[in-house]
This record gives C-alpha cells, sequence and structure tokens, in this order.
C-alpha cells in the first residue's frame, strides 16, 4: 500500500497546497473550485486534464457530464480505498503521448505523483462537481489511465491493474445479474452454465492438452497434479488462434491461475521465480511466494520470457 502523506513530501509547495484542497474536500459537491488565495488554478475548463505550466506533472482530471470520452464509473471497496479508469485526452491511444496533458498524467504515473480527481454531476447553468479525493496513477493501457484513490487513512493500492480488474469484474457482474432477471431453466440448464463455465476456464482443448504434456500434468508453482483442478494459462491475453502457442501458456491450478490473471502473481523471469502482491502476500497465499516455476523439460515447450515480462510489466510487480 502506498501512503499519501509519503507521496505528498517531495512535492513543491504550490503543488503539495493544491492537492491538499482536494483532500480536504473529499466526498462533497462543490461548484468550480474558484483559485487558490495564491492564484493557483485547481482544475481547467478547457481540458479534463490539468497540466499546468509550472509543473511537468498533472495536477488533476475531471470527467464531465456527458463528455466525449468512455471514463467508467468509480469503484469503492470495502477498504475505503476506490479505483477509477479514467480515459486519456484523445480517441487513440497510440497517439497519447502527442498530448502534453496526457504526458504529464504519464510523469505522474512515473514519479508515483498524486492527482486531484473530480466528476461532474449537475450540469450548467449551475455545475456541480464531486470530489473524489486524491488518487495515484497505477498504470496505463488502451487509452485507460488507471487511478488509484486514497482512503482517508491517506492509504492506496500501488502501481498495477487492480483498477482496471475491478472495473471489468463490475461489468461482469452486471451482466450476470441482468441476465439472472431471466426465467431459470431448471437445473440442468443452470448445471449447464457451470460446466461450460469451467471448460472455457481450462482453455481450449488442444491448448489445455499441450500444456498437461509439457509440463507432465503438474501445476508449474504448486506442483499439483489433480488434472480435474489445472487449467492452461495464458500470459499474453488469449487473441485468437496464435495465441494459443505452448510458449504462450502456462500451467496453473485453478486458483492460481486465478492470481496470475488478476495481476496479484507474476514471474521474475531473471530467476523464474514467483512475485506476489503485496495484497495477497500475507494470506495462505504468501507461501506461494518466491516459488521456482516447474518448467518443461523440452526447451521448445518453455513459457516466454518476454511475454512473462509483458505480464509482469502489467501487474506492477
Amino acid at each position: 500500500m502506498e501512503r499519501l502523506e509519503a507521496l505528498l513530501v517531495p512535492l513543491t509547495d504550490r503543488h503539495r497546497s493544491a492537492l491538499e484542497w482536494f483532500i480536504q474536500h473529499v466526498g462533497t459537491d462543490q461548484p468550480w473550485p474558484r483559485p487558490l488565495p495564491s492564484g493557483t488554478l485547481l482544475a481547467s475548463k478547457a481540458k479534463g486534464i490539468y497540466k499546468p505550466s509550472w509543473s511537468d506533472y498533472a495536477l488533476s482530471v475531471r470527467q464531465t457530464l456527458d463528455g466525449p470520452y468512455p471514463d467508467r464509473e468509480p469503484v469503492v471497496r470495502p477498504d475505503g480505498t476506490w479505483s477509477y479508469l479514467y480515459f486519456q485526452e484523445g480517441s487513440d491511444p497510440q497517439s497519447r503521448d502527442t498530448e502534453y496533458t496526457n504526458r504529464g498524467l504519464v510523469a505522474c504515473l512515473e514519479d508515483r505523483v498524486p492527482v486531484g480527481v473530480m466528476r461532474q454531476i449537475r450540469k450548467k447553468p449551475a455545475p456541480r462537481y464531486r470530489v473524489l479525493g486524491a488518487a495515484l496513477v497505477a498504470g496505463w493501457e488502451e487509452g485507460y489511465f488507471f487511478l488509484e484513490g486514497f482512503a482517508s487513512d491517506g492509504r492506496a493500492h500501488s502501481r498495477g491493474p487492480l483498477a482496471q480488474t475491478d472495473a471489468l469484474k463490475r461489468d461482469r457482474e452486471l451482466a450476470d445479474e441482468k441476465a439472472g432477471t431471466s426465467e431459470p431453466g431448471g437445473l440442468v440448464d443452470a448445471r449447464e452454465r457451470i460446466i461450460a463455465s469451467i471448460v472455457r476456464r481450462r482453455g481450449q482443448p488442444e491448448f489445455r492438452r499441450k500444456l498437461l504434456e509439457a509440463y507432465d500434468g503438474q501445476c508449474a508453482i504448486t506442483g499439483c497434479d489433480a488434472a480435474e483442478a489445472l487449467e492452461a494459462a495464458h500470459i499474453v491475453p488469449y487473441l485468437g488462434p496464435e495465441t494459443n502457442r505452448v510458449t504462450n501458456g502456462i500451467l496453473l491450478r485453478s486458483d492460481v491461475h486465478t492470481l496470475f490473471d488478476l495481476g496479484l502473481l507474476a514471474v521474475d523471469t531473471a530467476t523464474m521465480t514467483t512475485l506476489l502482491a503485496s495484497s495477497v502476500a500475507s494470506t495462505s497465499y504468501g507461501e506461494l511466494a518466491d516459488r521456482r516455476l516447474q518448467l518443461p523439460r523440452d526447451d521448445s515447450c518453455r513459457p516466454s520470457k518476454m511475454a512473462l515480462d509483458q505480464h509482469r510489466a502489467w501487474t506492477g510487480l
């Protein structure tokens, strides 16, 4: 976990006092924020990302009602932290760095500088904004900046894809909830859906068969040899038949596969040992930290280090 107080220390007085406005007004609904007594602006009416001329870093981000970008709804967690997927300026992720505002958020990501966050809740003529507080820029992918919001005690989750997986899980839960409103088809249909989900999770049959053979029917991390509990995990997410190569796969026990896909477990390719996110390191899964992978005897079947490095970069571990 990150501590807000420590992250504010290296900042200039001007930058720190501006962020403190967002911290002091967290959870409140405000009109457009006035400049501070020093004259420092807190947000820009011209752009959703405010990157002041006096700083290399973005100072704040805001979402506008009916805006042109597909910002996602924030997710509030039981521990008081929150996450938010905020879309960059410009619709083309490949052109991210052509905009100085995006570069300001990237600088925040690289140097762990918090940003203020607010979202419009009422339009003109009397617009109002909900102040979410301060957040850490925890990652970026395909146009979205992953924001990790600080709880009231000043803690936030570190870099990584947790904000992204939060949003995707909520989307799936809402879709399942909506689907669940239809009339049930009976026990046979219900069991069919369960079995179908297990089959999908295990991976494409031929891909899984090859991994079972390559890894001698054992989980690469735990050594579990119960074939029914083993799944063919893609290192780089499945994007069609080309990603079904054995070198883009690793055989994992189902629960370990979940940790891997959620970005809570990664592999250090320098030592081919496991890395765990702090959120699970103190749980019963802590025993999986620093485990050396049990690799296939056939070198041609071993997982691609490039793919594993790409996965690790995504996890932030």
